[in-house]
């Protein structure tokens, strides 16, 4: 019980010191804080005529880009779709196709033994 009141005494006191510093920090800081306001609208207006036309060309950089790497990308997809369905299809009933017209063929060509 005795660590309690201790707790809620020293909250007290505590707050009777913080509430006029709080009071002294606001009235000093709200002056302050307008002053700086203040001297940077300038600053802000600077920013905002030359920043966004830079922003704009940089945003624009990008999004050429990406469409660039986008297309190119599907093409690259595309060509190795193609690539992988020739190694795997075409390659193989190809092959086949040529070794049964090489045994047709060498049938036709073999002559009977007269």
């Amino acid at each position: 019980m005795r660590d309690f009141v201790k707790f809620i005494l020293l909250g007290l006191v505590s707050l009777v010191v913080l509430i006029p510093l709080g009071l002294v920090l606001l009235t000093l800081g709200l002056p302050v804080m307008v002053a700086l306001c203040v001297l940077t609208i300038p600053v802000v207006a600077v920013l905002a005529i030359v920043g966004i036309p830079v922003f704009l060309v940089v945003v624009l950089a990008a999004v050429v880009l990406a469409v660039v790497f986008g297309v190119l990308g599907v093409l690259l997809a595309i060509g190795f779709a193609v690539v992988k369905l020739l190694l795997v299809v075409v390659l193989p009933v190809a092959l086949v196709g040529w070794v049964v017209s090489a045994v047709f063929a060498s049938s036709r060509r073999r002559k009977p033994v007269t």
